[in-house]
């Protein structure tokens, strides 16, 4: 930056030349102007205005990591239910006997849960699902649902040679919760074969009630020859 030479430079300078010292400033007295800078660090203000906005981008973000957390939980459940169906099937054809499957909900605790019957050799007898799981959008049985007994249990079955058949024999009690033998459905010791797909819809209560989006939903596709695959769709 350049500094300009003052009034008062010159009034010095022309003063010695009159008084005959024959002394000359070689260097003239220049003004520099000092910019008061303020102190460092932030105003209160200014902190107040950085934590909000720190805060609003920390929602931002919360929002989606919980809508895909929630959405990865029903996917991780869908692939339960999926291998519990499956395990249906190896334990028919190890046991060569039919397996049914029941789903209803649990009076105590609220949550659906699956059972095996009779019991497996090798797999699990029970899968309890979580608190977040609905049925909301499951078809009637005419529509490629499940069958429901005339007390709200849903069941399908399994044969010794791998078919899907809609059980049509009682079902004995399995627990005191679980006291359905589906009435109505006939007391045969056979079951009446599936013809086409058989359809559980799996889905969050939350994308019920339209406090989580997008709404997806898991759809169980259980074949006439028992094979057990995921659909996702988008609602």
């Amino acid at each position: 930056m350049m500094r300009r030479r003052s009034w008062s430079a010159y009034r010095v300078l022309a003063r010695h030349r009159r008084g005959g010292t024959g002394v000359a400033l070689t260097h003239p007295v220049t003004c520099v102007k000092r910019r008061v800078g303020r102190a460092a660090g932030f105003t209160l203000i200014e902190a107040l205005v950085v934590l909000a906005i720190v805060g609003l981008l920390v929602l931002i973000a919360i929002v989606p990591i919980s809508s895909y957390w929630q959405r990865s939980r029903l996917e991780t459940t869908a692939g339960d239910i999926r291998n519990f169906l499956q395990s249906a099937y190896s334990e028919a054809i190890s046991q060569h006997t039919q397996v049914v499957v029941t789903l209803q909900k649990n009076a105590t605790t609220g949550r659906w849960e699956l059972y095996l019957t009779p019991p497996p050799l090798k797999a699990s007898r029970l899968l309890v699902l979580p608190e977040f799981v609905s049925f909301a959008y499951n078809p009637a049985a005419t529509a490629g649902g499940w069958p429901v007994s005339s007390k709200g249990v849903r069941g399908i079955m399994c044969d010794q040679s791998g078919r899907t058949m809609v059980p049509l024999f009682p079902v004995a009690p399995l627990s005191p919760v679980v006291a359905d033998t589906f009435t109505g459905w006939g007391t045969e010791t056979a079951g009446q074969p599936v013809l086409q797909v058989k359809t559980l819809a799996v889905t969050h209560v939350n994308m019920v009630d339209g406090s989580l989006q997008p709404n997806i939903r898991d759809d169980i596709l259980l074949f006439p020859i028992w094979t057990v695959t995921v659909h996702k769709v988008l609602l």
